[in-house]
């Protein structure tokens, strides 16, 4: 969009109060910088929603010159678009996911968020990110999964370890990277899968066993690193 056209659509919101963000030369390029997902909850807006919203940071309705600024625009659901509403980011500032690096101001602690600063606390409760049925226990249904996937890795790397075939090495290789996989930004709920999986007492103990036997591939290598930089602390 050129200035011109970002300064028409301000106008034309400011005068009629139209959604002039609904346009899809905004909406497509949202939807792709997260892979689909919500900003805030990591859901699948088509899934979730059944369509993206585009969600103002600096809420609308107090910053009305802002509506149509790339840098104000992230992709969200409907439920944490709703839930936070005009909450006034300069009075009271939150996690903008574009910029600030989350795991410095939340952590997991029993499958909910905990806020380690001011501006993480104030996340949780603005977006309403330890809402129970909607997203405190869908972190615990994925973390669940996780550890038992990871769980028969290891009783895949036990097998390997009694038959050193090959076949057997190269299942546990490919069990891992698949799980990995789930621990990547382009994958739906990536921060809990990857935060649970690195952090588990289970995959601590397989890195180094399957590093030992020759199992820890390079794209299981590759897929750790990113899963541990998006990963948060575990308390």
């Amino acid at each position: 969009m050129t200035d011109q056209v970002v300064a028409d659509l301000t106008a034309k919101f400011k005068l009629t109060g139209e959604s002039v963000w609904n346009d899809e030369r905004l909406k497509a390029p949202l939807r792709g910088s997260s892979y689909g997902k919500c900003a805030y909850c990591e859901c699948s807006v088509t899934e979730e929603s059944k369509y993206m919203e585009v969600e103002h940071f600096k809420d609308k309705s107090s910053y009305p010159d802002d509506v149509i600024v790339w840098e104000n625009l992230l992709p969200s659901c409907k439920r944490c678009n709703g839930i936070k509403g005009g909450h006034d980011v300069l009075e009271a500032p939150i996690i903008n996911p574009y910029e600030d690096i989350p795991r410095d101001h939340v952590v997991y602690k029993n499958y909910r968020l905990k806020g380690i600063t001011d501006k993480g606390v104030d996340t949780i409760e603005a977006v309403g990110l330890n809402g129970y049925e909607r997203v405190a226990l869908k972190r615990f249904e994925i973390g669940n999964a996780v550890l038992e996937s990871l769980d028969e890795c290891a009783l895949k790397l036990s097998e390997y370890e009694d038959k050193k075939t090959t076949r057997s090495r190269n299942r546990v290789s490919r069990f891992m990277e698949d799980i990995l996989s789930e621990c990547q930004p382009s994958a739906t709920y990536a921060a809990t899968t990857a935060s649970i999986a690195v952090h588990s007492e289970v995959f601590l103990d397989l890195m180094p066993r399957m590093k030992s036997v020759g199992a820890w591939s390079q794209e299981c290598e590759m897929l750790y690193l990113i899963a541990v930089s998006i990963a948060l602390p575990v308390r």
